[in-house]
Formats: structure tokens, sequence, C-alpha cells
């Protein structure tokens, strides 16, 4: 990391925006932070590691002593850090919480703290990483490769903290040589060995369990007893097996005598069931017989049906016939009557005269109209006083009157004739309908009289045929016949009961012989006893097999224990042999051994040494050869990390010391020469972070010349390998020594920098 610009707004002692431009410097990588106590040299530290991790660069202080004492409530409390690392540009901006002026009404409002991170590309885009403190602060612990601890300790060396890293315990020098040099992973293989090796101790320990249970579970306390009362439970197991093959044979002989004495007691029950219904046919034979002879008798009258049916169709059609014919000689007889009256009504008209008349009163009708229109014409020119031109008469009442008259009379007397014309009309067709109907009753009258003449001699025939066949039959009369006739429809039922009396018969006859062939020999069997030995037998079939099958899931209980055992010892065999070399490296990487040294702290050792190495290069030539620092190979405590602790030789005393015995200035120019070595390896270690950038605060004042020559000596040398190293001081001697120089200069309004290059 390397500074570019810092920006402060009303923070610390610096009122107004103060802007401080590390371009300025050029192709200086060394320069004086320099000014009167007070002044605000360490706010510069601060101001960079606030910005960064939102922490001042001392435990001293706090966020809330960061706002300038000359802030106003609306003046904002702020710092903007620009800086690159590895060959990003980056701005992160920060504010503490602090209390400014409202925006609406009077009075302040509490402004909580906030941050932004950009990365500013080339291009100059601007690209945001992050917007909310731990979200910024996360990103730059990831930009940076250090916590803000770690930062204070290597790259930022303020006052009070300088020596921390020197000073430090085992566990914490650890974790500050893990982080810088990345390695976790040695860690992280302990704890996967530990947890490897763990995993395979509970699993050999479960299989242990699971062995001590299956023999529990078995009643043995080994293997080799279980096996012994296995052989023992097999011999049983086929005495056992022959116990129930014999009795399941004995139970089988008995079920087999059982069911056949209940099938020769079943044979004797149904025997006499057949002796019991042949009795009760026997009994059923004189009404039977009647039922017989009333066949027979059907039988004739079914014979004789057809004739009986015959002559009674005849009769039916005889009587028809008759009716008929008698109807038809009354129709003819109603037709002639009618005739008769329609030729007496005719006779008293002369249709011929009548019309000779109707003619001439047409033709007199027709003369009088003529005369009818003279007069009316004549009778229209008459005036009262004036002769008639007919009469002669001088009075006119009656104008045409008499001829109007005669006109109506001859009128009335001509439609009179007419209707006498229609009527004898009427009566022509009455006469010729009477006529037709006559002639059509006496053809029907003859035809009757032939169809019954033919109706009687069918008659006769039928019924001599069924006298003759009545007869022949044994019947002795009609009356016989029509008693048997009216019973025709019950034939088929009687047949039908008769039928099955027979079959009934014999069939019961049939299963009597079988049964008593069957029976022959034999005596009705007592089935209590028979079905008290087929229980028996089955209980003591029962109870072998029981017997048996318990055994035998013993004997299967056992095997499969037997087999269990033996894959539990093989597989735990198996675990223990896979342990082995885990478990020893386990133990080994989690310090188990007479160093009490991890895997880890192992490694850390080498690096360790390696810093001691490059930093006693430094501390010889600032201590002029007095003081070497090494690791102490002392095992103080047996619960804590070994091998990280710092011990120093002093060549004055030929005694080794602890370094917590320095006085101030040896402890200042120790823990400089221990971060130089620092950032000296972590450079040459390949993947190593880069400390691009070293700030020390105080400290030079309690060197005596030499030494102070010697650490000046040590600093400018970080300039070669293109570290920006800056040093916070009032020594005279170091303003002289350094070029450039970063002036904090005091005024009444707050603290104001200017940068002095030369």
């Amino acid at each position: 990391m390397r500074p570019l610009q810092l920006e402060m707004t009303a923070f610390g002692p610096y009122a107004q925006k103060e802007v401080i431009d590390f371009t300025k410097l050029g192709d200086k990588r060394f320069f004086l932070i320099t000014g009167p106590t007070g002044s605000g040299k360490t706010t510069i530290l601060d101001a960079i590691t606030f910005a960064l991790y939102g922490t001042p660069s001392g435990d001293l202080r706090d966020n809330r002593s960061l706002r300038s004492d000359y802030a106003t409530p609306d003046h904002k409390t702020e710092v903007l850090f620009t800086f690159s690392n590895q060959d990003k540009v980056y701005e992160v901006t920060r504010t503490p919480e602090q209390e400014l002026t409202k925006q609406r009404g009077e009075g302040t409002r509490t402004v909580p703290a906030g941050a932004s991170l950009v990365e500013i590309r080339p291009d100059g885009e601007r690209n945001i990483l992050g917007k909310t403190n731990n979200a910024v602060t996360q990103a730059i612990e990831g930009i940076l490769g250090f916590q803000a601890r770690q930062f204070r300790q290597l790259m930022v060396l303020p006052q009070g903290e300088f020596r921390r890293f020197l000073v430090a315990d085992s566990k914490e020098r650890k974790k500050i040589l893990e982080t810088l040099f990345k390695t976790e992973q040695y860690s992280q293989i302990e704890d996967r060995l530990d947890a490897k090796a763990k995993a395979l101790e509970q699993k050999y320990q479960q299989a242990v369990q699971h062995y001590k249970a299956l023999l529990e579970a078995a009643g043995a306390e080994s293997p080799e007893a279980l096996k012994e009362q296995l052989v023992q439970e097999e011999a049983q197991e086929k005495a056992l097996e022959a116990q129930r093959k014999s009795s399941q044979e004995a139970y089988q002989k008995a079920q087999e005598a059982f069911q056949n004495a209940q099938q020769t007691s079943h044979l004797f029950k149904r025997l006499d069931q057949c002796k019991q219904q042949q009795k009760q046919l026997t009994a059923q034979e004189p009404a039977l017989a009647e039922l017989r002879q009333k066949l027979v008798l059907l039988d004739e009258a079914q014979k004789l049906h057809p004739f009986y049916e015959n002559a009674l169709k005849a009769t039916q059609e005889k009587k028809k016939a008759d009716y008929n014919a008698d109807q038809a000689q009354a129709n003819w007889t109603a037709a002639q009557k009618e005739l008769t009256a329609c030729l007496a009504k005719a006779n008293q008209t002369n249709k011929d005269a009548l019309q000779e008349q109707a003619n001439q009163c047409r033709e007199e009708m027709t003369r009088m109209a003529v005369v009818s229109g003279e007069t009316v014409r004549l009778a229209q020119q008459l005036v009262d006083g004036k002769p008639c031109p007919v009469c002669g008469a001088l009075e006119h009442p009656s104008p045409a009157n008499e001829t109007q008259k005669d006109r109506q009379a001859l009128q009335a007397k001509i439609q009179a004739m007419e209707n006498r014309l229609k009527e004898l009309d009427r009566l022509q067709r009455e006469l010729d309908r009477a006529q037709a109907q006559v002639n059509q009753a006496e053809g029907s009258c003859k035809a009757s009289q032939q169809h019954a003449q033919e109706a009687e001699k069918l008659f006769e025939a039928e019924r001599e045929a069924f006298r003759a066949a009545l007869e022949a039959s044994s019947f002795a009369d009609q009356h016989a016949f029509l008693a048997a006739h009216s019973q025709l429809e019950h034939k088929a039922d009687w047949q039908a009961q008769l039928d099955r009396y027979r079959e009934q018969k014999a069939r019961l006859e049939g299963e009597r012989e079988s049964l008593e062939k069957q029976l022959e020999g034999k005596t009705l069997p007592e089935l209590p006893p028979l079905e008290e030995a087929v229980h028996q037998a089955r209980q003591a079939w029962n109870s072998a097999a029981t017997q048996a099958g318990a055994l035998q899931a013993s004997l299967k209980r056992e095997r499969q224990t037997l087999a269990a055992l033996e894959k539990t010892r093989e597989e735990g065999k198996k675990i223990h042999e896979a342990y082995r070399p885990i478990g020893h490296l386990a133990q080994a990487a989690r310090g188990n051994n007479a160093r009490k040294l991890t895997f880890s702290s192992f490694v850390l050792q080498a690096v360790l040494d390696d810093v001691l190495e490059t930093a006693n290069l430094r501390l010889s030539k600032i201590s002029q050869g007095r003081y070497t620092l090494y690791r102490s190979q002392e095992i103080v405590d047996a619960r804590k990390e070994q091998g990280l602790g710092l011990e120093i030789m002093d060549a004055f005393t030929g005694q080794a010391r602890a370094v917590t015995t320095l006085s101030g200035g040896e402890i200042f120019f120790t823990s400089l020469s221990l971060a130089l070595g620092l950032s000296d390896v972590l450079e040459a270690y390949a993947g190593g972070l880069h400390l691009d950038t070293i700030l020390v605060d105080e400290g030079f004042g309690s060197l005596d010349p030499e030494t102070l020559d010697g650490a000046i000596t040590s600093l400018l040398e970080l300039q070669k390998g293109g570290r920006l190293v800056g040093i916070i001081s009032h020594v005279a001697e170091l303003k002289e020594r350094i070029s450039a120089q970063l002036e904090i200069i005091p005024t009444g309004q707050g603290s104001r920098t200017e940068f002095h290059v030369s």
C-alpha cells in the first residue's frame, strides 16, 4: 500500500479541509513529518488508519475524539484517503458518528458513522466495492491482507504500539506471522489430520463397542465360547428335527384314520337317509296310480280334441251363417218397402206436364215484362186533369198498379212450379238409390242363404265325425269326455310329477345299492376317540416344531453374530491399520512430542528464523554489534505455543535476557529492526505480502547519537527497495539529514500542512 493523497476535514486539529498530496515527494522515498508537539503529526497516522479500518492508529484514542474541536455543528468531519496497491488505485471515505445541524428545524442530530470504497480504474471509471462500515473494512482487509492491529504493527508504527510485535507472546506472534506469510494452510493440515485421526479413533471405538455388544447379546464371553455353544445346539437341532418328523408322521396317520372314519360314518348316515326317502316314495304309490289313470284319460281326450274342436267350430260357423242369412233377408225386405214408397210419391206428380206449365208461365212472364215497361213509361207521363191515353180517365190514383200485381202473381206461380220440379229431382234420386239397395240386398241375401246351406252341411259332417270318434273311445258319453277335456291344462304338471317320482325312485335304488356295496363288511365307527387321538398328535407335533424352530432361530442368530463378529474384527483391524500412520502424523502435528511443537509452529519457526536473521543485520549496525535476537528454545508452559518466543543476546554481558528488560530506546531500535526484517522477508518469500510503506511515529529522541545514526542509515537503505519511509520526529538532527519534509504548522484556527522537498 502506498499513499497518494490524504484529505481531512474537521479532523483533529485540522479545522478546515486539509489536503496532503504525497505525489509531491516525487522520487523521494524518505520523508520527515515534523512540527511542534500537539500540532497534529500523529493525527496524520490516525487519519490514514481511520480511513482504512475505521479506528485511529492508537488504542488510547477513540473515534469520538477524532472530530475537530474547531468544527461547528454544520461542518462535517470526514477523511478521504487515496492509495495504490498492486497497481490498482482505491479511494476510501470515512465519517465518524457526530452531531450535526438538523436539515430542518433547530438543534442538532446524531449522524451515524459512514464509509465508502471505490476502485478508480485507468479509464476513470469508479467501481463501488463497499458502502457500509463493515463492508468497507472487510474489503480493505482483503486488499491489504492485514487487519487493523497487524497494520499498526507492520506499516504504521505509532507511539506505544511500535514494540508490540517484539514483546507479543508466542500465540499472538503466531497469528501475525500466519497472516503475513499466509501459512494458515499448515494449521488447516493439522486440523484435518486431527479430525481424520479422531474420526478413525471414534470408528475404532465404535467397532470395539459393537463387538462387545454382539458378544453380550449372544450371552457369550468370547467368539470361541459362542462357537462351542453353536456346536452343542446343532446336535440338539438334529435330535429335535428327528422328533419333529416322527410326531408329524404320527399326526398324519391319526388324521388319515379320523378322516376315513368320518367318511364311513357319513356313508352310513346317507344309507339311512336313502331308506327313509324310499319309504316316503312307497307311501305315495296309491296317489300316483290314480294319477296314471287320469293321464290315460287325458291322452284319449287329447286325441279327440281335434274332432271336438272342428265340430265346435262348425257349430259356431253354422250359427253365424244362419244369422247372416236372416239379416240379409230382412235387409232385402226393408229395401223393397222403401222402393215401393218412393214409387208411390213419384206417381202422384207428372213431371212432364209440370215442366210444360212452367215453360208457359215463363213466356207469359216475358210478355208481361214488355207491357210493364211501356206502362211504367206512360204512367210517368200522366198528369192529373188530363185524360189517360189508355183509359181516358182524368184522375190517375194508381197508375200501372194492376199490371204490377199480375206480374207478381205470375212470378209466384213460376217459383212454386220450380220448387216442385226440384222435389221431383230429389225423389228420382231417392228412387234410384232405393232400387240399388234392393238389388244389393237381394244379392247379399242369396249369397248368405248359399253360405248357410254350406255351413249346415259342414256342421253335419263334423258332428258325425266327432260322434264316431267318441263312440270309438273309452268315454261313456260326451259329458265324460268334456270332464276329462277340462283338465288337459294339468297334463304337463301331472306328467312331470310322475317323471320325477320315477327318476327319484331309480336314483335312490342306485344310490342304496352303491352304499350297501361300499359298506359291505363295515361297522359304524366311533369318532370321538379318533378325534382326540388327532388332537394329541397335533399337540405333540406343534411342540416339537416350536422347539425346533426356536433352536433354529437361535442358531441363525448365533451364526449371524459370529459373522458380524468376524466382520467387525476385520473392520477394526483395517481401521487400526489406517489409524496408525495418520494417528502418528496427527500426534506429531498437534505438538504431542518432546518439544511440544506443532507442524504450523515448526513452519513458522523457520519463517521467524529468516526474519530474525534479516532483523539482526540492522540491529547489529544500530546497536554497534551489542544485541542479537534469537528464538527461545526453552519449554516454559506445555499448554502454550512453543518455539516462537524471543530473547536477546547482550554481547557486553555474554548473557541472554528477555526482550522486556530492554530500555525504551533499546526497545525502539530493536522493534524497528524487527519490523524492517519482517518487511524484507515478506518481499523475499514468493506469494508474500509487499510492505510498500512504513510510517514510524517518534522514538528517535530516546537514542544516543551513534544509535540514531545507525537507525537512520537502516531506514535510508529501505529506499533502495522502493519503499516509502515516513518518520515522525522533532529531533533537530533528523531535520538536517532528511531533505523531504511534511511540516505541520499550527494556527489559531487549527493546523495546516506544507511539503518541503529539495
